[in-house]
């Protein structure tokens, strides 16, 4: 549930909870085992044996990394979204809609209602009966 009585300041959250510092403790500790085997930071098993430690004793240490990276997540996801149903719509939709045109695919009827000044839509002249209503689909 959504706490109403705490105002964000921008990305970053006002409050972490307990398992939420405790979730960026264990990430920080496999960002530090993931350098250490790629060989790009030689003290890495050492760092995340520390910080697996430190996050088994005292989780609420790792709560201002906390707030910098679920800030940081939030905004990514933000961004990325927008870019990502971008691209969706520019490489999905479009050529669809540019393939349904060229091939002279009218859904909406848009030309029949310009020819004339009647309106697009179907007249429907139906009285509905309970069957309509138990099975509408």
């Amino acid at each position: 549930m959504i706490d109403t009585r705490i105002t964000d300041s921008g990305f970053i959250p006002a409050r972490i909870s307990k398992e939420q510092a405790k979730d960026t403790g264990m990430a920080m500790v496999l960002i530090c085992l993931l350098l250490g085997l790629g060989h790009v930071w030689a003290k890495g098993f050492v760092a995340a044996l520390v910080l697996l430690l430190v996050n088994m004793v005292w989780s609420r240490a790792f709560t201002p990394v906390a707030k910098v990276w679920l800030g940081l997540s939030h905004l990514m996801g933000t961004v990325m979204s927008k870019i990502l149903l971008s691209f969706v719509f520019l490489l999905v939709v479009t050529p669809v809609a540019l393939l349904r045109r060229m091939g002279g695919k009218d859904s909406l009827s848009l030309r029949r209602w310009k020819k004339n000044d009647g309106s697009a839509f179907a007249v429907r002249d139906h009285t509905y009966v309970p069957r309509d209503i138990e099975m509408p689909f």
